[in-house]
């Protein structure tokens, strides 16, 4: 059966990595390769003219050692200049919403300019915006026309001189006394709360902030000069790294409050950053750790763990963990809390072979002195790891009887997905499943036309996606091979980091009503496409050395129903209790994401086989949940991250912090030892790999994994705090549940007999 097939927009990868190494920092990229019917090529004259190079006024001089430093950052304004010009032409003819580069987009810029520089807002002053909205908010756009980017040089001045200030404070404040018995709180996340609107303000806060990053050394137990070394090296690092800051990384920061204007996946890339995009997006070659970071108020934030590499085989770290510590096997932790991100990035990568050590805090936990340790040995990726695999439970049924159900486990769209996938179902076929389950929960893309002919797997033929560009063209892709491979119960698990071709897959199965699609909330909501454009193709001959990429967003995603899957992403039939839900991610939660829309549907076919049965599966469902001893675990995190949110102020109070502690450290180890002792009837499970399917390995000699029904109990690690942070990698109540489902499902379609479903 072969449905290898080119759709009408090329190959097309579509994906779900940050440019964590380029220090980018925002997740989902969609990387077009080629795209010749959607939107025409720019050209080059009509993109860059010679510029006529325009003065701008100044800021006084300043006096500080960084600031003076950062006035002689900008040594080639000509080119920096015309690289504004063009990346402004670009972004304003050809971005997907071909929105004018006007006043208001001068505005967002200087905003967005700024955040990226004070993520925080510990150190402008909110009189610094004002100065700078009112001097350059209606005037970027003409800058960049006339070719200036002078702008981006007097406001990083200006940031630099702050600094100095904020960190002379820092000396004064490390020599205070401080009470940890008082009723003060502190807000670390405070990127969206104003800049201090005086000197006195800014001052409170850095004296809040001093106390707080004292209190989380005392609550680590560390010595309290060794504390305060740690914070000193780490202001000084700071100074450190604003300082090594050369002109394409000032450009970079500056032209990428312009892109994010326009969209949080439009990017300009230095050369430097293309060369780990290509490393880390495309070509993941570099022996590391194999995690996609991002920066989140100055910390690197785990964005998505890649598929066969060490930090996703260990079990041991997950999305929305942050990284505050890097050491080298046995030495000493570097503290990397407000390092740029390239730098933690080239901490974590070394030698294939040799040990890293991550000093994590876990996702959803706001106290930064609820930590653990995670030893990860690095390696290039496996790409074996990455390929489809298939598992199959053995789940007790009626009167004794045992009930197989399929698990294919996809992690990305790789080249031979469609391939390696049908090899698996027509095994587990064989083994006489009563149905399927296709997790993409961890998906975060890849290849569309392979997410097309996956889907073709589970459908005769059909349209499958629309796609438009910004000129309103809509390309409708579709599955022309008629044959169906497996035509029984599906079910298809999803998550928040389910993204853009996993999205794709989900939404059309739902549409044709052909599957029952569980999990998450909702899907990521990646429902936008971007292109790859080398700028030196526009700037001739001549020019001063590499002008760099720029990524650029170029189309939209709709469902077959007519739906976009951006920003409202897939929403389930039946929904599972996730943390993940009430966690800061997926699109709608970036600033500037493109808005949910529709466009008319197209004809296809209704299978009838998922909407007749969502009601009676949601109440067998739901009366298993509320029993679930897992998912009752799962309810009780819900209820204290909602009061994290509502409240993201921490107490100083250190009594306080140490009974918290306690009571967290307490309550996982009563769960622990719950699950160690919890005798109920638990499901066989068979691991089945490619290598078996292909070997024809017999299920009996085939390797079986526990369930989340009877985890191993690690006496030795029950002293160690890290160890009792870490999620049990045996538990998956989703998983677990949704095999249940499928077994109702199952029934209720009538289903005797897995192998219903004869290849044609």
């Amino acid at each position: 059966m072969n449905k290898l097939r080119r759709s009408a927009l090329g190959l097309l990868t579509l994906s779900f990595f940050a440019l964590g190494a380029c220090g980018v920092g925002l997740l989902a990229t969609a990387i077009a390769q080629t795209d010749a019917k959607a939107q025409a090529t720019p050209k080059p004259a009509q993109l860059l003219a010679e510029p006529a190079k325009a003065a701008v006024a100044t800021t006084p001089a300043p006096t500080s050692s960084a600031a003076s430093a950062a006035s002689s950052v900008e040594k080639k304004p000509a080119r920096n200049g015309k690289i504004a010009q063009l990346v402004g032409r670009i972004l304003e003819q050809y971005h997907y919403n071909q929105q004018p580069f006007d006043n208001q987009m001068s505005q967002k810029m200087v905003k967005g300019y700024m955040d990226a520089l004070d993520y925080s807002h510990l150190i402008f002053l909110q009189s610094d915006l004002d100065e700078f909205l009112a001097r350059y908010g209606n005037e970027l756009d003409k800058f960049t026309v006339r070719a200036d980017a002078a702008p981006a040089f007097v406001i990083f001045q200006r940031f630099c001189e702050r600094l100095d200030q904020r960190l002379k404070l820092v000396e004064k404040l490390l020599k205070e006394p401080y009470n940890f018995a008082g009723a003060d709180r502190f807000t670390p996340d405070r990127a969206k709360v104003p800049f201090p609107k005086d000197e006195a303000e800014a001052e409170q806060l850095w004296r809040s902030r001093i106390k707080f990053e004292i209190l989380q050394g005392k609550l680590t137990k560390e010595k309290p000069e060794d504390v305060l070394k740690k914070i000193t090296r780490r202001y000084n690092n700071l100074r450190k790294y604003t300082l090594e800051m050369d002109e394409n990384e000032v450009l970079q920061t500056y032209l990428n409050g312009l892109a994010h204007a326009y969209d949080p996946h439009s990017d300009y890339m230095t050369p430097d950053d293309a060369e780990n995009f290509n490393i880390n997006a495309i070509k993941l070659k570099l022996s590391g750790i194999g995690a996609v970071l991002r920066s989140d108020d100055g910390y690197a934030k785990i964005e998505r763990l890649v598929p066969g590499g060490p930090a996703e085989s260990s079990k041991k770290l997950k999305a929305g963990d942050r990284i505050i510590g890097v050491a080298q096997g046995d030495g000493e932790f570097v503290d990397t809390i407000d390092m740029k991100l390239n730098k933690v990035v080239d901490l974590i990568r070394g030698k294939r072979g040799t040990k890293v050590r991550l000093s994590v805090i876990p996702a959803g936990q706001t106290d930064a002195s609820m930590r653990k340790e995670v030893v990860l040995t690095r390696d290039e990726i496996k790409l074996s790891e990455q390929f489809a695999k298939a598992q199959i439970f053995e789940h007790p049924g009626p009167n004794g009887a045992i009930i197989r159900v399929g698990v294919i486990n996809l992690p990305q769209f790789y080249d031979n997905t469609v391939r390696d996938v049908a090899k698996l179902i027509e095994r587990l076929k064989r083994e006489q499943v009563v149905g399927i389950i296709l997790d993409l929960r961890r998906n975060g893309g890849g290849l569309l036309d392979q997410a097309i002919d996956l889907t073709g797997l589970f459908i005769r033929q059909g349209p499958v996606v629309q796609v438009r560009n910004g000129n309103g063209q809509i390309t409708t892709l579709r599955d022309d091979d008629s044959a169906q491979l497996y035509s029984g119960p599906l079910v298809v698990l999803v998550g928040h980091l389910s993204a853009s071709a996993s999205e794709i897959v989900a939404g059309a199965l739902q549409d044709y009503n052909r599957a029952v699609i569980i999990g998450d909330s909702s899907t990521h909501g990646k429902g936008t496409v971007q292109t790859l454009l080398p700028l030196d193709r526009w700037v001739g001959f001549g020019f001063d050395g590499d002008p760099g990429n720029l990524k650029l967003t170029v189309q939209k995603f709709y469902r077959i129903a007519g739906g976009s899957t951006q920003k409202k992403g897939v929403v389930p039939d039946l929904t599972l209790p996730s943390l993940l839900d009430y966690m800061e991610l997926g699109e709608r939660t970036l600033t500037s994401c493109l808005p949910y829309d529709e466009v008319n549907r197209v004809d296809y076919d209704n299978y009838n086989l998922a909407a007749p049965y969502v009601a009676e599966l949601t109440r067998r469902s739901g009366q298993r949940v509320a029993l679930s001893k897992d998912f009752s675990y799962v309810r009780d995190d819900i209820e204290v991250l909602k009061k994290r949110l509502a409240d993201k102020s921490i107490s100083l109070n250190e009594e306080a912090r140490k009974k918290e502690k306690a009571e967290l450290l307490a309550q996982a180890a009563t769960r622990k030892q719950e699950r160690t002792h919890r005798s109920v009837p638990r499901d066989k499970v068979y691991d089945l790999t490619l290598a078996d399917v292909d070997k024809n390995t017999p299920l009996e000699k085939i390797q079986t994994t526990k369930t989340a029904a009877a985890p191993v109990d690690d006496d030795k690690d029950k002293d160690k705090e890290g160890e009792l942070l870490e999620d049990d990698p045996t538990v998956d109540p989703q998983l677990d549940e949704a095999v249940n489902i499928l077994v109702d499902y199952a029934a209720l379609l009538g289903e005797k007999n897995a192998l219903v479903n004869k290849t044609p």
